[in-house]
């Protein structure tokens, strides 16, 4: 009984120190403290500065405390001993833990590991798995020595259980430190797991191979490796034999070279009765055929003695999997034969014809049928009808379509019945396509008849694929009909996407030409918010048809020859459709305005002047000759003139006072606003180097209220725009280089110093919150130069980091006295080199429109909600920034009012391309809600980035829409 609640005491208490172990290592919220830690040698102080968090006593050494808790328990008990392991791994936490305490671990795990030798396994697997948990420090002095103890321990193991699990705890540590082991290490770790290779085990046996595979030396592959991994592919056990496929392709990706030997052994593979077996070798086979395209083969039976490249082989091999049983396995299938573009015509046709014909036979001559004839020694009797007939006639009903290779094997993908396959399959026959122009007429018929699904991805995937290789093609009557029937989709991204594909797409006669006009209009007249789309199509139709155009420019103006027709409604959408049309028509011929009335001359010299990237410029008396901005100078002179307005920024900071200095500085940020709006590609450049040049004046500015009292107000207000330009340059521009980074993050500092050493002055709030923004951010930049050693900071930037790693205790006050020389020295950021790559992100409301309309007035009673559509675009968007993207609607009482869109919400915007990786279109519906109203007013609608909380930074001007909440209207 003693014994037992001593047991029972000591488990308890385990626990308990477990327990405390877990509270320690979750963060805490006390303030950071700054710690300094200088290496002895050639390099500067400044680049091993860390500022990082207190750590406790009771935190150093958590490792050791957790061990000593396993000493604790009696080898005898098994589970207790099983549980506390587990409880260590899921709280391990080792970013604080010392070399010495690791190296001390290592030790005492392995010691334990040998202690359980007879004992239960289960033990040994969790230590064998926390070995490798500890490889994640990535020293390699730890490193080293866990490979050596786990191979020592290993040789005289003798559970395969055991063994398998120290084999993937080698594959972990391996590949978690791939760039510090030295060759001699992976060579152990290869050479071990080849020995392992004759286990009796399947587990074992398939851990070895991806070992491996993924460390054993390229020039010993070379030496029959890769032959002894292939002989493992006719294992009885399918999961050994998909991960010989699967390490023969892993020594393939790391350089090793395939031979076409393995394709057999590939094809052989892929009638496994197993999944998992055959995805691999379908991903081999594309892999032989792709290295080697050329390469011939033998195929069919001996006696054909047929022989074809490697790539028409693999080809037909995948064209067949696509009937196979799995789905996944026809996706797989659909999606490799995109991949396979080097493969000849021949095969490439019969995918799209289901009709077997010669199966792929090559059939023989006469001559050689004669030869063979004579050479078998039989002649024709004649007493037999068609006796002598040529043996390569193939019945067709006695052939199965499933074996017939790639004969109609994209026209099964299209018709799939799983909404994956046929996707992968459009996608497929597109890059097929645009490596095969005649391959691309002959597939248009099958992707216009994909207009007709059922789903909508397939439907807009089909409508892409016919964009992209829209060069290679010209569209007759029937493929329109089908085409523009889709027009009246419900779905607003079918439309818009036709109205890409009809522009990118030519038309081979006038009927076909009049037919997308007045269907561009119908669908038009139905929904007319796709006013813009359209606009686009019919320019694009306009810049591909001019001669077309010029034959149906009468009709289309509705103009007699001998009476004059009414005046039509410059501001009706179908009007304006058919102007933009003729007009770009009229861009590549000129004699077309000839055939312009005298109205629509007027009518251009207006829409010259409201459209300008619509309406092109076209020598017509009276109308504005002036180009686009796009078209104003090149990109050089922008650059050159970039280059000199820095430099005179430059001689303008050597400037000793202030008062000539600053309106000096005003004027250049003005020059650089300017130059974003005059050159579209300068205009993150520009926007980027204005931003950082304003943070810099008002930080000059600021810089004299350090000495002196000023008011409240403004300079609260002064502070919080330093911060805004702060946080602009950190999360609006992307593109930046290292040098860009490092200049931003040293005058971010500077600013959160300066916030820190004002509010402190001003004594009316907290200076806990700008205190710990300084602390970070001091934190982020030197976090920043350890991890870029070639990048100096300047000297205020290095002495203001010096200063804050000696405060042991960093309180507001204490920081606050410690920077405030520093603070208060005069020194200015060097601007940045011009960088053209710089992208700013930027948004354009195009619904509701930005211009606010008084008979466009949304009328709801009160309490109640209305729903308006909202679509906006967004440039150079990043994937990251897609979280913190708002839309805020801002009401007359000052009410603000938030909506998070939905990531489903974002849509890449399509060109004829593909589709844009950074610009996308936000398509959603925001709700309007408001109390009663005497009359209307505006409500302000803008799109934000919420970098922090409680700031946002806008993107675009907001969009103003009257609302008007009308009172209950009470029966009668």
């Amino acid at each position: 009984m003693g014994r037992s609640s001593f047991m029972n005491k000591s488990w308890f208490h385990s626990f308990e120190v477990l327990a405390s172990l877990a509270t320690v290592t979750m963060a805490t919220k006390r303030p950071l403290s700054v710690t300094e830690t200088i290496e002895v040698g050639q390099q500067p102080p400044h680049k091993k500065i860390r500022i990082q968090t207190t750590k406790n006593a009771t935190t150093s050494g958590k490792l050791q405390q957790a061990l000593n808790v396993l000493e604790t328990i009696s080898p005898q008990n098994s589970k207790e001993l099983l549980d506390v392991l587990v409880k260590i791994a899921d709280e391990l936490v080792l970013t604080d833990c010392q070399l010495p305490e690791i190296h001390e671990a290592v030790h005492k795990l392995i010691e334990l590991f040998r202690q359980e030798r007879d004992g239960d396994t289960t033990i040994r697997v969790m230590i064998l798995g926390l070995l490798a948990d500890l490889s994640e420090v990535r020293i390699s002095e730890v490193v080293n020595t866990l490979i050596d103890e786990i191979i020592g321990v290993l040789k005289y193991e003798k559970s395969q259980k055991v063994i398998a699990q120290g084999l993937s705890s080698l594959h972990k540590i391996g590949l978690n430190n791939l760039k510090i082991l030295p060759t001699m290490h992976l060579t152990k770790i290869a050479h071990f797991a080849q020995q392992q290779l004759s286990s009796e085990s399947h587990h074992t046996q398939k851990n070895a191979l991806m070992v491996l595979a993924a460390f054993v030396a390229l020039s010993d592959a070379k030496k029959g490796v890769i032959d002894t991994i292939g002989h493992y592919a006719d294992s009885q056990d399918s999961g050994v034999r998909a991960q010989s496929l699967r390490s023969i392709l892993c020594l393939g990706e790391r350089g090793a070279v395939l031979s076409p030997s393995l394709y057999q052994r590939a094809v052989d593979a892929m009638q496994d009765d197993y999944e998992c077996v055959r995805q691999q070798a379908l991903q081999l086979v594309l892999q032989l055929g792709i290295t080697h395209p050329e390469h011939m083969i033998v195929c069919g039976t001996a006696e054909d003695d047929e022989e074809m490249r490697l790539i028409d082989a693999a080809f037909s091999k995948v064209c067949g999997a696509l009937c196979d049983l799995s789905i996944q396995i026809r996706v797989q299938a659909a999606e490799h034969l995109g991949e396979m573009t080097m493969v000849g015509p021949e095969f490439l046709h019969q995918t799209l014809d289901k009709k077997l014909m010669s199966n792929l036979r090559r059939k023989k001559t006469a001559h050689e049928r004669g030869a063979q004839l004579v050479a078998s020694g039989e002649w024709s009797s004649g007493k037999r009808w068609a006796d002598d007939a040529p043996q390569e006639h193939l019945d067709a009903k006695t052939i199965s379509l499933i074996a017939s290779g790639a004969c109609g094997a994209l026209v099964h993908g299209l018709e799939d019945e799983f909404m994956e396959v046929r996707i992968a399959t459009v996608d497929s026959m597109c890059k097929l396509a645009l490596k095969h122009p005649d391959f691309a007429v002959t597939c248009l018929d099958f992707l216009v008849d994909m207009f007709n699904d059922e789903i909508e991805e397939v439907r807009l995937k089909a409508i892409y694929s016919l964009t992209a290789i829209a060069r290679h093609i010209v569209l007759r009557e029937d493929q329109l009909e089908i085409m523009l029937s889709s027009l009246e989709d419900f779905s607003v991204e079918v439309r818009e996407g036709l109205h890409l594909m009809l522009g990118a797409c030519r038309v081979s006669t006038q009927a076909c030409l009049l037919m997308v006009v007045q269907k561009l209009l119908d669908v038009l007249a139905k929904y007319p918010q796709d006013k813009l789309s359209a606009f686009g199509c019919m320019r694009k139709v306009g810049q591909k048809h001019p001669h077309l155009c010029m034959a149906v420019t009468s009709h289309l103006l509705q103009d007699h020859p001998f009476f004059d027709s009414a005046e039509r409604d410059v501001e009706d959408p179908s009007y304006l459709c058919i102007l933009i049309l003729l007009f770009n028509a009229a861009a590549s011929l000129v004699p077309i305005i000839s055939l312009f009335p005298d109205v629509t001359l007027k009518h251009y010299a207006y829409l010259r002047d409201a459209m300008p990237s619509l309406v092109p410029p076209l020598p017509i008396e009276g109308a504005s000759t002036k180009k686009p901005i796009d078209d104003l100078g090149s990109s050089n002179n922008s650059r050159e003139y970039l280059e000199t307005m820095l430099a005179h920024i430059n001689d303008i900071f050597s400037i000793p006072t202030q008062e000539r200095r600053v309106p000096l500085l005003k004027t250049a940020q003005d020059n650089l606003k300017r130059l974003g709006e005059i050159d579209p590609e300068m205009l993150g450049t520009a926007n980027f180097l204005e931003t950082f040049l304003a943070a810099q004046i008002q930080i000059e500015q600021l810089q004299s209220c350090t000495t002196s009292q000023h008011s409240r107000a403004p300079l609260k207000e002064s502070l919080a725009q330093l911060v805004r330009n702060c946080l602009k340059l950190q999360h609006i521009f992307s593109g930046l280089t290292y040098s860009d980074m490092l200049l931003v993050k040293q005058i971010c500092l500077r600013a959160s110093a300066l916030h820190l050493v004002l509010v402190v002055r001003d004594r009316s709030q907290s200076a806990l919150g700008p205190c710990q923004m300084l602390l970070q951010t001091a934190s982020d930049i030197s976090n920043f130069l350890d991890d870029k050693q070639d990048f100096q900071p300047d000297e205020l930037t290095t002495e203001l980091l010096n200063q804050l790693a000696s405060i042991v205790d960093p309180k507001p006050g204490k920081v606050f006295r410690e920077i405030l020389p520093l603070v208060q020295k005069p020194s200015v950021v060097r601007m940045p080199p011009p960088n053209v790559n710089i992208k700013m992100c930027e948004a354009n409301i195009l619904e509701p429109c930005p211009q606010m309309s008084q008979d466009n007035v949304i009328k709801v009673t009160a309490g109640l909600i209305a729903a308006l559509p909202f679509v906006a675009e967004i440039d150079n968007l990043q994937e990251s920034q897609k979280n913190d993207m708002r839309i805020k609607i801002k009401y007359p009482d000052q009410h603000l009012h938030t909506v998070v869109p939905k990531l489903s919400d974002f849509k890449k915007i399509m060109t004829e391309q593909g589709a844009h990786e950074t610009n996308v279109k936000l398509r959603t519906t925001i709700l309007l809600s408001h109390s009663v109203w005497t009359e209307a007013s505006s409500v302000e609608i803008m799109l934000c980035l919420a970098v922090r909380p409680g700031t946002d930074l806008e993107l675009c001007k907001p969009a103003k829409i009257l609302f008007a909440p009308k009172p209950v209207r009470r029966g009668i």
